[in-house]
């Protein structure tokens, strides 16, 4: 592969050969977009208690929840408080928590490490976990994750961050209440990280503080803004990685009044210049760890970082279909992953 990029490069077609994968790209998307939807979704989930959790985390008095500052370190006792009214087991280092701090660094990444971000210092920061048992807790975990930070104050401006990240750590705590009562056959985690919104630091934390190992778990389920319709479209990203998902995938479909879309998780020499989520969410340090993982979440929008992101603007029906097709998953996930481990 690298020596037929070299060619093209040489040739002067590299450009040319890109805009084709990216319209080629653009075209298997439009292909793969469902146009039939169910009438009728389940009603497991308690829609107003997940839009009451995300917006009391977006609520301008949580001032944007930046990591290390004061609107985070609230979200992240209610958060405790949540765990426990749920009823999980404490699965921090010093009970629910996972407590970290971050020095300066530059963090490499992509092929031959040629793309590097600096990383800021982080103080303060924590990430909250919980577990239930399953019932087969000698299985390994699937665990849920969602980051609870966002940008907080910029210019005199708060970025509320209900869609990024309220809404997909509401979900999780509904899924939470949901399997409370409803045992998977897994043990599940449910971690609220913190630090994303500075590079993924709270995931990077759980593997090299040695929270978690790779072989403590099965799988890893990721859910990051899920409360804007942008076309009734849910990406799932992770089955150019795990292709054995798609069969899962179109049962969770066919009960769905969303459009479960395939994409944004295939290298740049199949895809071109279309945006790779493989890396944009904590989903992503799973990933290198050799976790399989499938990240849920809508295309960026109009709001996206910005101080417009607010409670109010939450499409609530939407939301609601799309944490009942993330719940669905999990569901058929834990009944294959069992079956194939037993």
């Amino acid at each position: 592969m690298l020596a037929v990029v070299a060619a093209v490069s040489y040739y002067g077609l590299y450009p040319a050969w890109q805009a084709w994968l990216t319209e080629r790209e653009a075209a298997r998307i439009e292909a793969i977009t469902p146009q039939q939807l169910a009438e009728t979704i389940p009603n497991r989930l308690d829609a107003q208690r997940m839009m009451d959790d995300l917006s009391w985390m977006a609520h301008p008095d949580r001032e944007g929840r930046e990591s290390g500052q004061a609107g985070a370190l609230a979200t992240r006792h209610w958060l405790i408080e949540q765990y426990q009214s749920i009823g999980l087991q404490p699965a921090g280092q010093q009970g629910y928590l996972q407590e970290y701090e971050v020095k300066e660094h530059i963090q490499f990444s992509g092929l031959f490490r040629q793309r590097q971000r600096q990383i800021e210092a982080i103080t303060n920061a924590a990430n909250v976990l919980g577990r239930l048992p399953g019932q087969q807790p000698d299985l390994p975990y699937l665990v849920v994750t969602a980051h609870y930070d966002h940008l907080g104050i910029r210019n005199g401006d708060i970025f509320h961050g209900a869609d990024d990240n309220a809404s997909g750590v509401a979900t999780m705590l509904e899924l939470a209440r949901y399997f409370q009562h409803n045992p998977t056959q897994h043990p599940l985690l449910f971690i609220a990280l913190d630090s994303e919104e500075k590079g993924l630091q709270g995931a990077v934390a759980l593997f090299q503080h040695q929270m978690l190992t790779a072989e403590q778990l099965a799988f890893n389920i990721n859910v990051d803004m899920l409360s804007r319709d942008t076309g009734r479209k849910l990406f799932a990203v992770g089955t150019y990685q795990h292709p054995w998902l798609h069969p899962l995938l179109d049962q969770v479909q066919a009960q769905s009044s969303v459009r479960l879309i395939r994409a944004h998780d295939r290298p740049w020499w199949r895809a071109g210049r279309t945006e790779n989520w493989t890396q944009s969410s904590d989903h992503g340090v799973f990933h290198r760890h050799g976790v399989p993982f499938v990240y849920f979440g809508v295309a960026d929008h109009a709001d996206y970082h910005s101080p417009r992101d607010t409670a109010e603007r939450v499409d609530t029906g939407f939301y609601h279909a799309v944490s009942e097709a993330v719940l669905s998953f999990i569901l058929l996930l834990d009944q294959q992953l069992a079956a194939d481990a037993g």
